[in-house]
């Protein structure tokens, strides 16, 4: 096989080039891409397309003329009635196999965060029972109608009706296609307008499962405060609640300066997920959050002392990220939760409460971190009555008005050492 860096007659049909690999010292020099698809030798002036291999290799194919007009027409004709032969021979799950060996990289070739890429490597392992065999070209809307056939067997299918799950795995397999077409394995993405599955009018959002008042949260937050083990959470649930944050971005209370008040004490230093910290570094430090944090801060002083943690566990370290979402769960299981609330929906009581106050949904989305300018914050908390713009609203509290705050409910040290079931 000739390298790139080859000296090859004009007459030279084919060239061969390894593009999985660096380009070869000397590449720049000979070759020059005149057009989309099209490249030009240097030292003949012939005109070249690069067909794809199976390997993963191309292959430089002389296009037999050096008038680029006609390398156009040839290579657009070629494309148009024959395809790529190699290109058709790729199955989905040879591109699988790329996406999983390199690292489940996204549109921008960088790492997803942990928790993305676990999901996109256990979506793959799903999709590769269907899919693998099924080539490229006969990707195609009915193939997914096929696929949400078999997923939604009974066989197939751990929990709920599979749509859901059928729609994230099948986003899963576009993120495949759009970065096998990054790296130059295939043209097209044929899942670029794929169907789906679960309606909209069925997706379930965080509003639906926030506390309706502060004395419904605070009768949820007693539960938790009931045990010693699980007093944390309720702190973790009420930070939330007044904060507007996301677990992940209560967990990193304590580390550098995140938690802490400003110099004035009107607003806490606080970080944020999804590239968003730049959009507002800080969170309100309301009445009710200041009166939170000195309720934590003692409880904190008795029980912990030593950790620089906000939110430090009983078994060492802080609180797992999911412990919340459990306790809520269960809660509601057992019949305690006349409700069913979750973690995320405590964000969604923020935004309640600051409307009810008469925040703009332009103010509340500059005070959870969105960029959206109150866009986002219509379409996932849905809309709000009219004469609560013009200060109409309930001005809701974040105090509970028909019980004391849950933290009051916080067991003496003295009798934590009963043995009790955590909430």
């Amino acid at each position: 096989m000739k390298t790139a860096s080859a000296q090859v007659a004009p007459e030279a049909e084919i060239l061969e080039v390894d593009f999985s690999a660096a380009p070869k010292a000397g590449y720049s020099e000979l070759w020059e891409l005149a057009a989309d698809g099209i490249y030009r030798y240097r030292p003949t002036g012939t005109y070249y397309y690069r067909p794809l291999l199976p390997s993963g290799k191309r292959t430089h194919r002389s296009l037999k003329t050096q008038n680029l007009k006609i390398a156009k027409e040839r290579y657009l004709a070629l494309c148009t009635q024959n395809g790529h032969a190699a290109e058709n021979k790729l199955k989905v799950g040879d591109i699988i196999g790329r996406y999983e060996a390199d690292g489940f990289l996204d549109e921008s070739l960088e790492a997803r965060p942990p928790k993305t890429e676990a999901d996109e490597k256990r979506h793959c392992a799903m999709l590769r029972q269907f899919w693998s065999e099924i080539r490229i070209q006969d990707v195609s809307d009915l193939i997914c109608d096929s696929y949400f056939e078999w997923r939604t067997k009974p066989a197939n299918l751990k929990q709920g009706e599979g749509r859901r799950t059928t729609d994230r795995e099948l986003n899963t397999l576009n993120n495949v296609f759009k970065y096998a077409k990054r790296r130059g394995v295939i043209r097209v993405n044929p899942l670029a307008d794929r169907p789906k599955y679960q309606k909209s009018t069925s997706v379930k959002h965080c509003r639906e499962f926030c506390p309706q008042s502060a004395d419904e949260l605070h009768e949820a937050a007693v539960m938790l405060f009931q045990h010693p083990h699980s007093v944390v959470l309720g702190f973790q649930m009420l930070t939330e609640a007044y904060t507007g944050l996301r677990t992940s971005e209560v967990l990193k209370w304590g580390e550098d300066r995140f938690g802490t008040t400003t110099p004035d004490s009107k607003n806490l230093h606080v970080w944020r997920l999804k590239g968003q910290h730049h959009n507002n570094p800080y969170c309100l430090n309301h009445e009710g959050l200041q009166a939170l944090l000195k309720a934590h801060a003692a409880w904190k002083m008795e029980y912990f002392p030593d950790s620089p943690l906000f939110l430090p566990s009983h078994c060492g370290g802080s609180v797992g990220k999911g412990a919340l979402v459990h306790a809520l769960r269960r809660l509601h299981r057992t019949g305690k939760l006349k409700r069913k609330l979750t973690s995320h929906g405590m964000r969604a009581f923020y935004v309640l409460v600051r409307r009810s106050q008469g925040a703009t949904d332009e103010q509340i989305a500059w005070e959870i971190g969105h960029s959206s300018n109150g866009a986002c914050v219509k379409t996932t908390y849905g809309g709000v009555p009219e004469n609560w713009r013009s200060g109409g609203g309930p001005n809701l509290k974040w105090f509970p008005s028909a019980l004391k705050p849950a933290w009051e409910a916080i067991p003496p040290k003295k009798t934590s050492t009963m043995v009790q079931r955590p909430a």
